[in-house]
C-alpha cells in the first residue's frame, strides 16, 4: 500500500483507486461527531480544525481493506496521515464552512430546521436546478476559503 493510496475505496460495488476523494466535500461525516465538536466550540475550546474535520470523517463508509473488509484503526490512522498532508494547505474558513454545512444539514434531518414546502418541492420536483444551486454555493465557500487564505493581515492572534 503506496503512501499516495493508502487503502481502496468503495463506491457502491465498484472499487477504484483512482476515485479517491479529492476535496472534504466528498467525504462522509458522522454528523453525531459535528455536533460534539461544536459543543466544545460553545464551550470555548479551541483545536486543530483540520484533524478534527479529518476525526468527523466516516472512514469506514467509502473506504476498505483489499478484501473489502472494514478498516483497522492503524489503516484509518493511515488515512488521516494522507488526507492530512493532502489538505494541509486548506484553509480555516473552507473547513468551517464544510463542518457548518453538515452540522445545517444534520438539523434539516431532525427537524430543527424546517424548509418551506415550495423550496422542498424544488428539490423534489427539480433535482438539476437543486444540484445547480448546491454547487453553486459549494463553489462559493470554496472562493470564500481562498479569499481567506489570501488575507494576510494577522488577526488570529490575540494581542
Amino acid at each position: 500500500m503506496s503512501e499516495e493510496q493508502p487503502v481502496q475505496i468503495k463506491i457502491g460495488s465498484n472499487t477504484s483507486a483512482s476515485a479517491f476523494p479529492e476535496t472534504p466535500h466528498e467525504l462522509p461525516y458522522n454528523r453525531a461527531r459535528v455536533d460534539e465538536l461544536l459543543v466544545r466550540v460553545r464551550q470555548g475550546d479551541t483545536f486543530d480544525l483540520l484533524a478534527e474535520v479529518l476525526a468527523c470523517v466516516d472512514w469506514r463508509l467509502v473506504f476498505s481493506d483489499e478484501s473489502g473488509n472494514p478498516l483497522t484503526i492503524e489503516e484509518i490512522a493511515r488515512l488521516h496521515a494522507y488526507y492530512r498532508h493532502k489538505w494541509s494547505d486548506i484553509g480555516t474558513v473552507y473547513l468551517a464552512e464544510l463542518l457548518s454545512t453538515e452540522f445545517i444539514t444534520e438539523q434539516r434531518a431532525q427537524g430543527d430546521i424546517v424548509f418551506s414546502p415550495e423550496l422542498v418541492a424544488l428539490g423534489q420536483n427539480n433535482p438539476k436546478l437543486w444540484q445547480e444551486i448546491r454547487l453553486f454555493f459549494r463553489r462559493k465557500e470554496f472562493v470564500t476559503a481562498m479569499f481567506a487564505m489570501a488575507d494576510t493581515a494577522d488577526r488570529a492572534k490575540p494581542r
